[in-house]
């Protein structure tokens, strides 16, 4: 018997260590950009833009995608509230040049996992080619991770939009992707 106890001690602790490494392998990464987008159109390409802050800043960066030939298609995703929502940030698209037809407003989801799972259900994003997920250089790791969970297609690529990376946005990232990955909701790979 406590060589049973011993072999289940070993086992807990060479998972935990497996974690750790895992989450200090995640920390390093936060700020990169995963899969950067080759900037040759492919067909059928749509990005995904999460919302995030008043700024604008994500959906300039989709924009100048949808204006270099790059997307087909720009689908805004969160409820937020005032500046940072789905809807105000597809009327300052269509009021950049991007016609109202080629924008996709999903509006009820409230966090990262939710952008994506949501907004990979809509007709013209499942059946996309190519999707290009387009957020915050710092948040940029964790939601590929995250599409590479909830969404089916073959290529998924980044297209951040620059950022600062602060070591308090490192850990909250680091930290509520561990949380993601634990809970199923983002890739470990």
């Amino acid at each position: 018997m406590p060589r049973l106890r011993h072999l289940g001690l070993a086992t807990a602790a060479a998972f935990a260590i497996a974690l750790l490494a895992r989450a200090t392998l995640d920390y390093v990464w936060i700020g990169s950009t995963p899969a950067p987008c080759d900037p040759v159109k492919t067909v059928n390409t749509t990005a995904i833009v999460l919302s995030g802050g008043p700024d604008y800043r994500r959906t300039r960066r989709a924009v100048g995608l949808f204006e270099a030939g790059q997307v087909d298609r720009i689908v805004f995703s969160g409820a937020g509230h005032g500046g940072d929502s789905a809807v105000r940030l597809a009327r300052e698209a269509v009021r950049l040049g991007v016609p109202d037809t080629n924008v996709i407003v999903e509006r009820a989801a409230r966090s990262t996992y939710e952008n994506l799972a949501n907004s990979c259900a809509l007709p013209g994003v499942r059946d996309a080619q190519r999707l290009v997920i387009v957020t915050d250089q710092h948040h940029s790791y964790r939601a590929y991770l995250t599409a590479r969970a909830q969404c089916g297609q073959t290529e998924i690529c980044s297209a951040p939009a620059p950022v600062p990376l602060t070591a308090k946005r490192r850990r909250s990232e680091a930290m509520k992707l561990f949380a993601y990955q634990l809970l199923g909701r983002a890739a470990w790979w």
